[in-house]
């Protein structure tokens, strides 16, 4: 029976919708002998949560402000120090899981940067192969009030929009009352190909930025064809990406 996962009874502000998505992707994890790190341990109580939900597991949280929390299992370790201090990450590491970790979760500053620093440096050198790493709260770069959000525009694309449908309707219409005319269906099918837009509204703010590089490592097979994208091939370093609202959960390939 598959274990439930859920904040009651612990000082965290993790919502239970963002742990029934954790579940989907932890569940298989639960008896196992794994080693988990969270970044932004504020209170500890999340740390406790996860402790708790992994009974054979070593929890690792790292924060800014020290954290003191009772955890008579021992099976809790707590550092202080910031996210984008390398060093720092590869100090915890050898102090807390030698042999890397099997789940990162990053709830921390929610700053791109800050963010892009820690996760390829832990996820190329410190996540497991096959292991799992979240991203916390992405949606902070629409927001104006975050240091590297802003708020999401999209009037003039909306317009752009409309203008290109109403322009798609019309080609359309004359497609349909072109009959048995084959040289005039291409012309307006060549037509409507090029008045289809090809580049989409996008954000590139904060942590909405670094999300949408992460579609980018998602497609790099794509990006490096040795026929139509920019060679030397290589395939993503992701085995799959799942963007939920408020997370990303990244599955990280197999070693071959």
């Amino acid at each position: 029976m598959r274990k439930k996962l859920h904040p009651n009874g612990y000082d965290t502000d993790k919502s239970q919708q963002y742990l029934n998505n954790c579940e989907d992707f932890f569940h298989l994890l639960t008896d196992k002998s794994i080693h988990l790190l969270e970044l932004g341990a504020k209170t500890g109580g999340s740390l406790l949560m996860w402790r708790d939900y992994f009974e054979k597991g070593i929890i690792v949280g790292i924060d800014s402000h020290p954290v003191q929390i009772e955890d008579p299992s021992g099976r809790v370790h707590i550092h202080t120090g910031l996210q984008q201090d390398k060093e720092f990450l590869d100090h915890v590491r050898r102090e807390s899981a030698p042999e890397g970790f099997d789940v990162i979760i990053d709830d921390c500053s929610h700053i791109g940067e800050l963010t892009r620093i820690s996760f390829w440096h832990l996820f190329d050198n410190h996540l497991k192969p096959d292991g799992i790493f979240v991203l916390e709260d992405w949606g902070t770069g629409y927001w104006d009030t975050y240091p590297d959000g802003r708020r999401f525009k999209s009037a003039f694309w909306n317009y752009r929009t409309s203008l290109s449908e109403a322009m798609q309707r019309g080609i359309i219409s004359a497609y349909k009352q072109a009959g048995k005319k084959p040289f005039l269906k291409k012309l307006l099918n060549q037509l409507m190909i090029r008045t289809v837009p090809k580049k989409f509204p996008n954000h590139h703010y904060g942590m909405v930025g670094f999300v949408k590089t992460l579609v980018d490592e998602c497609g790099r097979a794509d990006i490096t064809h040795p026929i139509w994208g920019v060679p030397p091939q290589r395939h993503s370093k992701f085995k799959k990406i799942q963007i939920n609202h408020g997370q990303v959960f990244i599955v990280k390939a197999s070693e071959s």
